[in-house]
């Protein structure tokens, strides 16, 4: 399949999720492709016969669910390190950076995302995202899948599956990299990220049958529900907990850590820090919204206008917080698919500025004005804007964010 084709098609989430948990290019740049790369796992579950039947029967399996698109194949020497691959063809000729925005645009403009419900597709999306590379750890009781770094936007991905495929916040475990003893001592780890395994396998299921024996062998339990292709079991849910430590640490990491030059001293403090933000948030008793994340957690300053007024003769001070009161604004607004609630679409503005920014309610040169000094003030909504549009041309960008202001 040609990758804009791809881009442009009605295609299964399933391999929606697969390209959207990790990807590949070949050294000529022709193709990128997803893949599966499992061995017969000694310390979990030794079993090389089973190991070796089931790529078999998985091939089928990924083909028969991706109709009709039956493209996957057993790995060669053009895919290393491969024992099935889905290829497409990079007739667009894209970059790494290129082919994630598109994706993630393609993905976040699918209806299936916004479905209240946890629907089937969205269960695929999540089987493509996670079997296809996934291990079991018997010890922490998880599913684990490394965190491959193709792009800046590697913690927009477990945003995405918490924001909108319902997974229970609770479920997930994200072990950052620089956080790990041996990166600290100079071992390259990669970031991990983690469901609890008694609720993937109670409500995802696993389609390999060498995961599904592994997953009998040592976690013992044998009540299982056979869907289709898909093995269910009955186990015992985790309990629901507090997810402000969650929220916390993922927004701190992403702002604070995640590709900044740090000291081992920065990364001990911080691994402090994180742990002592709960009582911060409890301070403020806010709920665990993106937008209140931003409203309280971020400095008080219209990112609008803060070169032009004191912000006292733009606004009031809230007197539940004793703090000038600030709007939050979408810079993306996407009608058909909801606003992008991601803190690098948000911008804290004061509420003049907010009402220059509503579709028709200033002239068009001041609210291209007004997004630019935005860009300014707040390069992470710049490079987020960047990346949806997968556009670089500042004016360009800018008009793009200006058409779509509601």
């Amino acid at each position: 399949m040609k990758v804009s084709k791809f881009l442009q098609g009605d295609i299964p989430s399933f391999l929606l999720g697969a390209f959207y948990g990790r990807y590949e290019f070949t050294k000529d740049n022709k193709f990128i492709y997803t893949y599966s790369a499992y061995r017969n796992w000694t310390k979990v579950y030794n079993n090389q016969e089973l190991c070796e039947k089931s790529k078999i029967s998985f091939l089928e399996q990924l083909n028969d669910i991706c109709k009709p698109y039956s493209y996957w194949f057993k790995g060669n020497k053009s895919f290393p390190k491969t024992d099935i691959v889905f290829a497409l063809e990079n007739d667009l000729n894209l970059t790494k950076e290129n082919f994630f925005n598109r994706l993630n645009r393609k993905i976040i403009s699918s209806d299936f995302i916004y479905e209240n419900s946890f629907t089937e597709q969205k269960k695929m999306f999540i089987r493509g995202f996670s079997e296809l590379r996934g291990s079991m750890d018997r010890n922490r009781h998880l599913f684990t899948m490394d965190y491959v770094k193709n792009s800046q936007q590697e913690t927009k991905r477990v945003r995405l599956l918490i924001d909108n495929l319902n997974v229970p916040v609770y479920v997930v475990n994200y072990n950052f990299r620089e956080f790990q003893p041996d990166y600290r001592a100079g071992i390259k780890r990669e970031t991990q990220l983690r469901f609890n395994i008694f609720w993937y396998a109670t409500n995802i299921g696993f389609i390999n049958e060498y995961r599904v024996a592994a997953f009998k062998a040592n976690f013992h339990y044998n009540s299982i529900r056979k869907d289709g292709f898909v093995t269910y079991f009955e186990c015992t849910q985790p309990l629901e907990s507090d997810s402000t430590t969650f929220e916390n640490r993922l927004a701190y990491y992403t702002h604070n850590v995640f590709d900044k030059k740090l000291t081992k001293e920065d990364l001990l403090k911080f691994h402090d820090m994180i742990g002592k933000t709960t009582q911060d948030i409890e301070k403020f008793k806010r709920d665990l919204s993106i937008v209140n994340y931003v409203r309280y957690f971020t400095p008080d300053i219209c990112v609008c206008c803060c070169d032009d007024y004191d912000i006292t003769k733009r606004t009031h001070i809230d007197p539940r917080t004793g703090r000038p009161y600030f709007e939050i604004h979408h810079m993306i607004s996407v009608g058909k698919i909801k606003e992008l609630d991601d803190v690098d679409n948000l911008a804290k503005i004061c509420p003049a500025c907010h009402a220059s920014l509503g579709r028709g309610s200033a002239d068009e040169r001041i609210q291209k004005e007004c997004i630019k000094k935005i860009f300014k003030h707040k390069p992470n909504i710049l490079n987020f804007c960047q990346s949806y549009f997968d556009e670089k041309d500042f004016e360009k960008l800018t008009d793009l964010v200006w058409k779509s202001l509601k």
